[in-house]
């Protein structure tokens, strides 16, 4: 069973759908050559070699240290490197906001089996 902190387990459920949907999302090579070929809104966007945990903890890690250097200059009344340092925290609050897009994003190709070359199937529901 899935941890609910683990992202790395996440992604590999999206991979292991990945393959019963015809593809291996964790062959870079075989993705990069896809996603040349597709148009810019049809391509994987994730990668499935990295370590998902360590790149979450890296911008959670990022965000919560330039807020708290914002926090920091701010109580010394150093306002431009207040301004920096939240500057450098909006930055990271994108990051994070493009980490789980990302994901979404991908997710939506796997629901829609956009790319799939099996015939797996999803079931399908009636309006009963």
């Amino acid at each position: 069973m899935m941890e609910l902190n683990d992202f790395n387990a996440v992604r590999d459920a999206l991979r292991e759908l990945g393959l019963k949907q015809g593809f291996e999302l964790g062959d870079e090579e075989a993705i990069n050559k896809f996603n040349d070929e597709v148009p810019f809104d049809s391509r994987w966007i994730c990668y499935y070699a990295d370590d998902w945990n360590e790149k979450l903890e890296e911008r959670l890690h990022d965000f919560f240290e330039n807020m708290r250097d914002y926090q920091d200059t701010m109580a010394k009344e150093d306002i431009k490197s207040a301004s920096h340092s939240f500057l450098l925290a909006v930055i990271c609050a994108g990051s994070l906001r493009s980490f789980f897009e990302s994901i979404e994003k991908d997710m939506d190709k796997l629901l829609a089996g956009e790319h799939q070359t099996t015939d797996f199937q999803w079931p399908q529901f009636d309006n009963e």
